[in-house]
């Protein structure tokens, strides 16, 4: 039971603080924060998730993948959810965003991309085992994941954001490869060395983008 109030907490509670405390600063960051989520529900759920449940339909190839060849089976994986978000990203905040490139507008965009994924997963996988009593210890874990799962969005956000400010692709390039990275990590099989790495990463992104404060609006950040 408890683990199934923290898992509703994090994933659906940080979404909506989110989105009501963006909403009451009246200063344009609840549009950045409801572009964030759109972008994810139309490069993952509408697009991405589709795309390769029609291939695995069409291509014995790739359906045998994930026994034949392993790794890249999740090579493959990591780097099409990294193209398709990363490029909604880039998207959201360079033309339905335009201009829009504060500190704050990064934090707004990267909680509502991070923020509607989790609360997107659990209604599709959390909320059916917990309608089946299968809570515990494994929910607990996907909520905790999910917290820093949040603060890796908001990086590759900056990533990304800054890269539109300083018209230098590469940042995109380098925001792809990073998600990529991350998403591969499961391939590693043990779920508390993942689960490890993934805290690392989030508490890794959480010091870049508040070390980027002072001189992003600046436009003087040095990365």
């Amino acid at each position: 039971m408890l683990s199934s109030i923290f898992s509703f907490l994090i994933c659906v509670g940080i979404t909506a603080a989110g989105a009501i405390w963006f909403f009451r600063r009246r200063d344009g960051t609840f549009a950045t924060f409801l572009t964030g989520a759109l972008c994810f529900l139309i490069s993952q759920p509408l697009l991405r998730i589709p795309l390769i449940r029609l291939l695995g339909q069409k291509s014995d190839w790739f359906t045998l993948l994930p026994y034949t060849h392993i790794v890249l089976y999740y090579l493959i994986m990591g780097f099409t959810a990294g193209v398709f978000e990363e490029t909604a990203r880039f998207v959201g905040l360079k033309i339905f965003r335009r201009g829009r490139t504060s500190w704050m507008n990064g934090i707004a965009y990267g909680l509502g991309h991070g923020g509607i994924e989790a609360t997107w997963l659990f209604v599709m996988q959390v909320l059916p085992l917990i309608r089946q009593g299968q809570t515990g210890i494994n929910l607990a874990i996907g909520a905790w994941e999910r917290i820093f799962t949040i603060l890796v969005q908001i990086g590759l956000s900056f990533l990304v954001l800054y890269g539109i400010k300083t018209h230098r692709m590469r940042w995109l390039i380098i925001a792809i490869a990073l998600h990529t990275l991350v998403d591969f990590l499961i391939i590693i099989g043990n779920v508390w060395i993942v689960e490890g790495l993934i805290t690392v990463e989030g508490i890794l992104s959480l010091i870049f983008v508040i070390k980027s404060k002072k001189k992003f609006d600046m436009g003087g950040i040095s990365l």
